[in-house]
């Protein structure tokens, strides 16, 4: 029996929709046609659902989702035929969490803890096109920008005569849409990974460590140069033109001793960091053009919100900004300004684990409902609208207000990870 998760609201139109799969699958004429998928949407954010196996479908443009009739055709969205009409979704099965999608916007992976799977959904026909079996845990997917390779790392990956842990290389025939692992880079405890943009340099960190390691993807041998000196790294993002990389360094939030958050200036060439900035705290960051913004929880009542301007490499804030507390771990932009900090454990029982910053005027605006850890936050493309998935629950905020919007849509089971499929 499906569990239903019950959305409260004050004085918000909610609507419960039974999820199911799709069953009439048809692939468009290119990977930017959707009207002949199932769901005969064009404005598509998908969502994966822990409890059905599921990807839920949402028109991201108008908050519907399109439901199947009682003979299991597609009507828009239309509730007759149903009692309740199900919902049109992706069957995939397992335990649905993380998602990624590739930077073409053809197709989108999802990951099945439960199972180790991979699995590829083809975008235009809302239907999984192959599977790829993991041989240990992740928490991290990320494809390269040509979007030929997907990089996995695995923190318990087994490994010969050596401690666990690498990274797994995905090659896709993005023609025939085949997909199968053609590569393994061992790094103990491999963790999160960045690439560059143009698809050279792999900087991999492990769990625990103060060690970064550099793997040149263009030589015959994969092999990983270590590099220490980082105060628990999480995370890099390279500059457009690929010689510099700006790792975030999480700290003692992190377990290291080696040093504070800090985010250093690596020069790809030379091996070598050439600048630090500290900060508050950094256990996530976003980087738009060459100003970085940077989140952690240092310890205490309160979490951090930090700026860097990475092109003078400065702290633009003059004092880190208060924000929740908690594992702060997804960051998105609004069309407005506006930054959604999400953690996925918090104490706050007042704010909760989301945290609402105006960029403009690096304050901070307070969200007053306590709805559970955030894992998954999306930006919706020409609106002023967030989607959030909090405590299994699919949020959608106007982002004018930092508040619900009236119109809210509750999903049968326990959402994860939200992303907006369609440009």
């Amino acid at each position: 029996m499906k569990r239903a998760v019950l959305l409260l609201v004050s004085s918000a139109a909610l609507l419960l929709i039974a999820s199911c799969g799709s069953s009439n699958s048809v692939t468009g004429p290119n990977g930017n046609v959707t009207v002949n998928a199932p769901s005969k949407l064009t404005n598509r954010a998908f969502i994966t659902n822990q409890f059905s196996g599921n990807i839920q479908i949402m028109d991201s443009q108008n908050d519907t989702t399109a439901y199947y009739t009682a003979n299991n055709n597609n009507t828009g969205n239309s509730t007759t035929g149903g009692s309740p009409a199900s919902a049109v979704g992706i069957a995939v099965g397992g335990t649905l969490t993380l998602m990624a999608l590739r930077p073409d916007d053809a197709e989108t992976v999802v990951y099945d803890p439960s199972s180790l799977v991979l699995t590829f959904i083809t975008n235009s026909s809302e239907a999984p096109s192959g599977t790829v079996t993991l041989s240990g845990w992740t928490d991290r997917l990320l494809y390269s920008a040509d979007s030929t390779k997907l990089y996995v790392p695995e923190p318990t990956a087994p490994v010969t005569n050596s401690r666990p842990g690498g990274v797994q290389i995905i090659t896709e025939a993005t023609s025939t849409a085949t997909v199968g692992i053609t590569g393994f880079i061992p790094i103990p405890a491999a963790r999160y990974v960045a690439i560059s943009p143009d698809g050279k340099t792999l900087l991999v960190f492990a769990s625990n460590s103060d060690t970064m390691y550099l793997v040149d993807l263009t030589a015959t041998v994969l092999s990983p140069v270590a590099i220490t000196g980082f105060a628990a790294p999480v995370n890099a993002f390279f500059s457009s033109d690929n010689s510099t990389a700006y790792v975030i360094n999480c700290g003692p939030e992190c377990g290291s001793t080696a040093g504070p958050p800090s985010v250093m200036k690596f020069d790809v060439a030379s091996r070598a960091v050439t600048a630090t900035v500290p900060v508050g705290g950094a256990s996530v960051g976003l980087l738009k053009n060459t100003t970085l913004y940077l989140a952690g929880y240092p310890g205490g009542s309160t979490g951090t919100f930090d700026v860097v301007d990475v092109g003078a490499m400065t702290r633009t804030t003059a004092n880190p900004l208060a924000i929740g507390d908690g594992s702060h771990t997804t960051m998105a932009i609004s069309n407005n300004n506006k930054m959604y900090i999400g953690a996925v454990s918090c104490a706050n029982a007042t704010v909760g684990c989301l945290s609402i910053v105006d960029i403009g005027k690096t304050a901070l605006d307070t969200v007053s409902q306590s709805l559970g850890g955030v894992t998954g936050l999306q930006s919706i493309p020409n609106r002023n609208t967030m989607y959030a998935v909090e405590g299994g629950v699919l949020f959608i905020y106007d982002t004018t207000t930092g508040q619900l919007q009236s119109t809210q849509i509750a999903f049968r089971g326990a959402l994860y990870g939200v992303v907006q499929v369609d440009p």
